[in-house]
């Protein structure tokens, strides 16, 4: 990964136009990767300090508390490597398999993935009759599955209400997922995006890379995706794909 981050600041010496989205997206994979090796060297600093202080501990519970901080370690690198994988994949368009299909398919392939942590956080989901679309569906239904795992995860005190729906708009289809959960200040939404950017700190699990994830997957199809929410009450992600042909 070093290596790729090393070609792409090359770019900085090229006589090229900068301006053209080929070099835009080649600046966004730079900070994404510089992004990314900062966040894995993190992860494996951590688990190699506990595993020396295993190596020099004495008792049976400091070893057992460090081997648990191994552990912790080891799980989060392999969240941050599975995530960049999913980030990869939604960069590349031109890997997707595009079919028409009914999108209430890609939301119960999200749901069945989730069925655990919504048993466990007794949520409701409410899913309205949603409207056939032109897409890959396996990346839709990972896109669903990161919006649905948002509110499971930034949930209040009370169990998350989800609601997801559709409507028609010139654009083409106007879909949304909508919770009760603890919101996001409005100064903040324009950072969501950005991979890695985390509101909340260490103490929620996750990569960080979900609505970056998102964004590409739905900017891949053509469309287009934004938040509105405030403080405490809850979030509404809205994001537009263009109709099925023919529609």
């Amino acid at each position: 990964m070093d290596y790729l981050v090393s070609n792409c600041k090359l770019l900085d010496q090229m006589p090229i136009d900068k301006s053209s989205p080929e070099i835009q997206l080649l600046d966004e994979i730079q900070q994404f990767l510089q992004s990314a090796v900062h966040d894995l060297r993190a992860a494996q600093r951590r688990t190699a300090i506990s595993a020396e202080l295993l190596l020099q501990s004495a008792s049976d519970q400091d070893r057992s508390e460090l081997a648990a901080q191994m552990l912790q370690g080891m799980s989060k690198t392999e969240e941050l490597l599975s995530g960049v994988t999913s980030y990869a994949v939604a960069l590349a368009p031109s890997h997707y398999s595009i079919e028409v299909f009914p999108s209430n398919r890609a939301v119960r392939f999200a749901l069945a993935n989730l069925d655990r942590k919504i048993r466990e956080t007794g949520a409701i989901v409410t899913v309205a009759d949603l409207p056939e679309i032109s897409g890959d569906r396996d990346r839709l239904a990972e896109l669903f599955e990161h919006l649905i795992g948002n509110s499971l995860k930034f949930r209040g005190s009370d169990p998350p209400v989800i609601e997801i729906g559709a409507t028609s708009v010139p654009e083409g289809w106007l879909f949304f997922v909508k919770d009760n959960g603890i919101g996001i200040p409005s100064k903040y939404l324009d950072r969501l995006f950005i991979p890695f950017r985390r509101l909340q700190g260490a103490d929620i699990p996750g990569a960080g890379l979900g609505l970056a994830i998102s964004r590409k997957i739905v900017e891949a199809h053509g469309g287009r995706i934004w938040i509105e929410a405030q403080d405490g009450s809850g979030v509404t992600l809205f994001f537009i794909l263009p109709p099925a042909d023919g529609d």
